[in-house]
């Protein structure tokens, strides 16, 4: 069980601070519930979910870890994958996320990318698949790195773009 005030990456929605724990204020709720509290969002989102520890959350990474993995960003080659079906690709996507390994994140986004700077060689311009699992993938990862070296999510994307600027131009 998670305590008060701890932080946590809640399932695909973000960075959550754990405000409470009871019953919610719904009508036919029982047991005990966290109360989270969206620690980027302005709309002051609130999610109850279950304490039984099945809920799609995880604590955060600290600064060492988020670290290694920008060091480990600039490394990180994304598997290349060959399917002209966009239901197969959503499906790669969700199946990257789903796995809610920082480094699957970081790999999306890269591959992303990657897959975007092709397109716009051949004068293209990214899906609607590209770009909505391409925010996610930034949310998350932006998020839980700018608690864990305590900047802006901002600050973080423009970080990870900039590395990936400079391998393309080296």
């Amino acid at each position: 069980m998670y305590g008060i005030g701890t932080l946590v990456l809640y399932d695909r929605s973000g960075v959550y601070k754990i405000e409470g724990v009871g019953t919610p204020p719904v009508r036919g709720a029982a047991g005990d519930y966290y109360k989270l509290c969206a620690v980027f969002s302005s709309s002051h989102e609130v999610i109850y979910t279950l304490v039984d520890g099945t809920s799609p959350m995880r604590l955060l990474i600290t600064s060492g870890e988020a670290l290694r993995y920008l060091e480990l960003f600039v490394k990180l080659e994304p598997p290349a994958f060959c399917s002209g079906k966009l239901i197969d690709l959503a499906a790669h996507y969700r199946d990257m996320l789903a796995s809610r390994k920082v480094e699957d994140c970081l790999l999306l986004i890269k591959e992303i990318y990657v897959r975007q700077q092709e397109l716009a060689q051949r004068k293209r311009r990214p899906g609607q698949v590209d770009t909505q699992y391409l925010k996610l993938a930034e949310k998350l990862v932006c998020e839980e790195f700018a608690v864990a070296l305590n900047t802006t999510p901002d600050l973080i994307r423009e970080r990870l773009y900039a590395s990936m600027e400079r391998r393309v131009i080296a």
